[in-house]
């Protein structure tokens, strides 16, 4: 799997509040960002693959938000299920 590196530019404020975040967590603003990001591909992919679907037979006047709900559904079912199967254990 290929990466890309990506810049960002952040305000000076949200700037100061991550350097004030990490001081506390140890987080620092680039793992907080790419963490955020992994975690709502689930949404992207569900809103890609809808819109995919959708423009597929354009003359089905098929509806993108239901497709994409349903999707997010699926989406979330399989979350469970793996989560379901591999508990968080703390020891």
């Amino acid at each position: 799997m290929s990466t890309k590196t990506v810049q960002i530019e952040l305000a000076a404020e949200t700037l100061e509040l991550f350097t004030r975040y990490q001081k506390y967590t140890g987080t620092t603003t680039e793992f907080y960002i790419t963490q955020l990001v992994e975690k709502t591909l689930p949404t992207v992919k569900a809103m890609v693959e809808a819109m995919d679907e959708a423009s597929e037979n354009p003359d089905a006047n098929l509806d993108v938000m239901e497709i994409f709900g349903r999707k997010m559904a699926a989406a979330s079912m399989e979350q469970r299920d793996e989560e379901q199967a591999n508990p968080i254990k703390v020891n």
